[in-house]
């Protein structure tokens, strides 16, 4: 087994641990695994192949849907000139 699924699988298992953890510890927690998630992407491509990492952003978007949906929808905001909220 290489040494980026190996990390990625560690990756999935810290943060579906912090997901089951009660709801204030989501922030602290979530938002470093969520910058490290390009990191662990890149990587896994890197090594394994795109359609690994075409898994694993899958999979990553359905565990963070909710700062995937925010962020999405302000980028889409700015990308059309509308005004933030």
């Amino acid at each position: 087994m290489s040494l980026s699924l190996i990390i990625t699988i560690l990756w999935i298992i810290v943060i579906s641990v912090i997901g089951m953890m009660p709801m204030r510890f989501h922030k602290r927690l979530g938002f470093p695994m969520l910058m490290l998630f390009p990191f662990v992407l890149i990587y896994l491509a890197y090594d394994m192949g795109v359609w690994w990492a075409v898994a694993l952003f899958v999979g990553g978007l359905s565990i963070f849907r909710y700062p995937a949906r925010y962020f999405g929808l302000k980028a889409w905001r700015k990308l059309r000139g509308g005004a933030e909220k």
